[in-house]
């Protein structure tokens, strides 16, 4: 029998004495897509949607989509984040009379004075109430309140106390057991924690914890837990409304983790019993009874995978993150919900629930795109969207059918060191886990996320893990796994397909360039690009050489023939040759003492000689291939009026492989070879992921070499410099003093993202930057003499 999705449900409000809505209008204390979920609920229950936006979300998705916004001025001001100012949040819902705030997660989500000044202007705010956001809300508090009055609670083995010196806090970690974790006490999301497994690292990892809990939640408290090897982290959905009644909304299963951060989740899970699912349940539901919880609230837990024992870990008192694949499996709308409680609504008189618990069908996956780099240590990335295109504005509506994507981002929106690295959730819904993850699989590789480096193709990977469809997986997934995961799920050498398809941005160039009926007027029409009239001189051969930025030793020489037809397959010369190649033939002649404009002619000398080397149109080579290419749609995308990006959707063929393409290509001139190189990116589906190239003539490229002359290695070693734009958090040595390799000279902060900068040499060490000084990517950071 068919499994069929519950249709999603959406509550009307209760009615004031005048036959309105208690709610009508909602101000939203957040931005991204959480700002964009909530808005897309207002306009169900027709509320008018406020927004509230700093200087770098001027053109922010949620602001567009809200039906109304507000400017809170610049995010850096003297008075801090105005996103974190109680009293200016306060201020802007009752000028714009809302009756109600919606606090999304992060922020002063889970601030209990936020609460209850939001409650105490008269304004109704969408959360639990300030006792409950108090003891729950935060971890310790939590803890000792459960201790106390609900006993029989099972908690992990623990210090939970206020006492915050080292010394305590080692008798503590001593007492409980190597490994530990510890966690700020005060918030979640993976800040301020840290797993330690030796007593030596204590003192490290705790002031690193303390520190990134202070700057995160504004209290640096933190807790110790044991740490569990083998552990699953699975946490329900609960519900309460103001007239005592507490439902459950089910689990999700949030154990693929990366820096104790949730990417993958799913509903429900996988590996839970329905005996062990309902007692979890029923334990969630009693801890919100326990203080008459209202509004959504998700208790999280550890499950031991050897003995099946799970342990309380925390209570969020907020929407969570992952909350779209529980609105997938119970047919609810949860923020509606949040809205319907907070009206006043009876959760019993929904008749929606069974013994408490909503009723569950199927299985939904959501994927947490983010802007970051698995392959260095999940770095978080910066910079501007050169092209954002879902799947579903792309495959056929039978196969995007029951898939959200929830965003605050467009084509040209700007990942910010501001915010955090979130671009995306993606989420589905199939009537089984087997259906539901072949189904996220096609909707990840058919998404184009062009221009920022992406957990797109590491997504992939973990999905399509024989260890991920064994539903024993744990928490170590991603830590046991990270090797095989940072590879590439479709090819075994992503280099080699990347310089077997170099060909892509030097084709699409040449076929851009052919003689139209807008220019047929212009002199020379019928000439092809890098025409020569020296057809016996083998150095002037149509080539041009492709760069690969993630491998800069990695250069390609694509040569064409010298008549080409756009329409028809083509032969094409691909020379890979490494930076090295070059530098050994001509070593010989090469020494310290060699000018650096002798050392370009070398070099440039060296790559015209490839070139020459190249076999003749009509000899067979294993360097040549057979290639064409088809343009179905290009369109024009102007970031700003000095930078134009092309967008086009392409069929590309390479000898018998066909490959669907979606490319975005920077405005080039046309009709020179001098000038720098032109970026290039071509999303293929096929490989999960977009490749980058930079396109060069062998002029151009040779100016690139007289550029990279005379640089040394040595003196980035010894002037390390910013590796995005960051705010500096600690000068870690003094001026003067002597610093090892390395050794943390400088730890600087982006996304909210601690990085320790370490010294590449030894030596003296020399500051050039400030403790909480904002820089830009690129800035010297310190030197080393």
């Amino acid at each position: 029998m068919a499994i069929e999705k519950l249709p999603q449900r959406i509550f009307d409000q209760i009615q004031d004495d005048a036959g309105r809505p208690l709610i009508k209008r909602l101000l939203i204390a957040n931005r991204g897509e959480i700002a964009c979920r909530v808005v897309a609920t207002c306009r169900k229950l027709n509320i008018t949607s406020i927004a509230v936006y700093t200087d770098p979300d001027t053109h922010s998705l949620h602001v567009q989509e809200a039906d109304e916004a507000v400017r809170l001025g610049a995010i850096d001001g003297p008075e801090g984040n105005p996103h974190q100012n109680i009293q200016l949040l306060i201020q802007t819902a009752l000028a714009h009379n809302a009756d109600a705030i919606h606090p999304g997660y992060g922020y002063l989500s889970e601030n209990a004075e936020f609460s209850r000044q939001v409650r105490e202007a008269g304004i109704i705010f969408l959360g639990p109430s300030p006792n409950s956001m108090a003891i729950l809300g935060d971890k310790r508090s939590a803890k000792q309140y459960l201790l106390k009055n609900a006993p029989k609670i099972p908690l992990i083995p623990g210090y939970n106390g206020t006492e915050q010196t080292v010394d305590r806090l080692l008798i503590e970690a001593d007492r409980i057991g190597f490994p530990i974790l510890i966690k700020a006490s005060a918030g979640g999301g993976g800040k301020g924690m840290r797993i330690v497994r030796h007593r030596e690292q204590l003192r490290d990892e705790l002031n690193r914890a303390q520190s990134e809990a202070q700057r995160s939640f504004g209290s640096s408290d933190c807790i110790l837990e044991r740490y569990i090897q083998r552990s699953k982290h699975i946490e329900i959905q609960i519900l309460g409304d103001n007239h005592g009644t507490i439902v459950s909304l089910m689990d999700r299963e949030c154990s693929i983790q990366r820096r104790h951060q949730k990417i993958i989740e799913e509903a429900p899970s996988p590996w839970l019993k329905p005996a062990l699912r309902q007692k979890m349940s029923e334990t969630a539901v009693a801890i919100g009874k326990l203080l008459d919880y209202e509004s959504a609230g998700t208790v999280e837990f550890i499950v031991d995978v050897e003995t099946t024992e799970f342990f309380f870990l925390e209570v969020n008192t907020r929407i969570q993150v992952e909350h779209p694949i529980t609105e997938e499996t119970t047919g609810v709308d949860i923020v509606g919900l949040q809205i319907f409680v907070a009206g006043g609504g009876h959760l019993d008189d929904l008749g929606y629930w069974h013994d408490g618990m909503a009723p569950q069908v199927g299985h939904a996956i959501e994927c947490r795109l983010c802007a970051e780099d698995p392959s260095r240590d999940f770095m978080p990335d910066l910079g501007f969207l050169r092209q954002w295109k879902t799947a579903s504005e792309i495959l056929p509506s039978a196969q995007t059918q029951d898939v959200r994507f929830e965003t605050g981002i467009a084509t040209g929106s700007q990942v910010s060191i501001y915010f955090d690295s979130l671009i995306a959730k993606i989420v589905v819904w199939a009537p089984t886990r087997r259906q539901a993850i072949e189904k996220m699989v096609k909707m990840l590789a058919y998404t184009v996320c062009i221009g920022i480096r992406s957990n797109q193709s590491f997504l992939q990977s973990c999905l399509l893990h024989p260890k991920f469809r064994d539903p024993e997986y744990s928490t170590s997934f991603i830590p046991d796994l990270l090797p095989t995961l940072i590879k590439n799920p479709y090819v075994d050498d992503l280099l080699a397909t990347q310089g077997k398809l170099s060909f892509l941005p030097s084709i699409l160039r040449r076929q851009a360039s052919l003689p139209s009926v807008q220019n047929n007027r212009q002199s020379f029409r019928s000439l092809p690009r890098s025409f020569r009239n020296q057809k016996a001189d083998l150095a002037n051969a149509q080539a041009d050489v492709v760069l690969v930025p993630a491998h800069p030793e990695k250069i390609f020489i694509v040569a064409w023939p010298s008549s080409r037809s756009p329409e028809k397959f083509h032969n094409v010369t691909i020379l890979p040759l490494s930076k090295q190649d070059i530098q050994k033939s001509t070593e010989k002649v090469s020494s310290e003492d060699v000018k650096p404009s002798i050392q370009l002619a070398l070099d440039y000398n060296q790559v015209s000689s490839h070139v020459r080397q190249l076999p003749r149109p009509g000899q067979t080579s294993s360097l040549s291939h057979e290639v064409s290419l088809s343009i179905r749609a290009t369109s024009v995308f102007q970031q700003t009026p000095d930078s134009t990006w092309h967008l086009h959707e392409l069929f590309v063929s390479v000898d018998t492989q066909r490959y669907t393409v979606f490319a975005v290509s920077a405005a080039s001139s046309p009709g020179t070879d001098v000038g720098s190189h032109q970026k290039f990116f071509a999303h293929i589906p096929a490989l999960g992921t977009y490749i980058e190239y930079n396109l060069c003539s062998l002029l151009t490229y040779g100016e690139s070499l007289r550029k990279d002359t005379g640089e040394s290695a040595v003196a980035s070693q010894r002037s390390p410099k910013a590796p995005m734009p960051c705010k500096v958090l600690n000068v870690a040595k003094k001026d003067g003093e002597t610093v090892k390799v390395g050794e943390i000279a400088v730890v600087v902060e982006s996304m909210k993202m601690e990085m320790n900068i370490l010294a590449a040499a030894e030596g003296i060490f020399r500051a050039k930057v400030a403790m909480g000084e904002a820089v830009e990517e690129g800035t010297v950071l310190f030197t080393i003499s």
